[in-house]
């Protein structure tokens, strides 16, 4: 007989990213990213991609 077990889910959408609770939780990614390789480039890639959408708002702004 096989044992079901209800699927198990983190709901991070309750947690608010103002303030200490969101400093806690870029301390769970950076964590993770030292852990896992992967990880390290994932968020190298997204840190220089908002980075790079950043630039080209504020060029966009000023130019408009």
């Amino acid at each position: 007989m096989r044992n079901q077990f209800p699927p198990v889910t983190i709901n991070f959408g309750a947690v608010p990213v103002a303030g200490v609770p969101g400093l806690s939780l870029i301390g769970i990614v950076i964590a993770i990213a030292f852990q896992f390789p992967e990880a390290r480039w994932l968020l190298a890639l997204g840190i220089a991609a908002g980075a790079a959408v950043a630039a080209a708002l504020i060029a966009i702004r000023r130019h408009a």
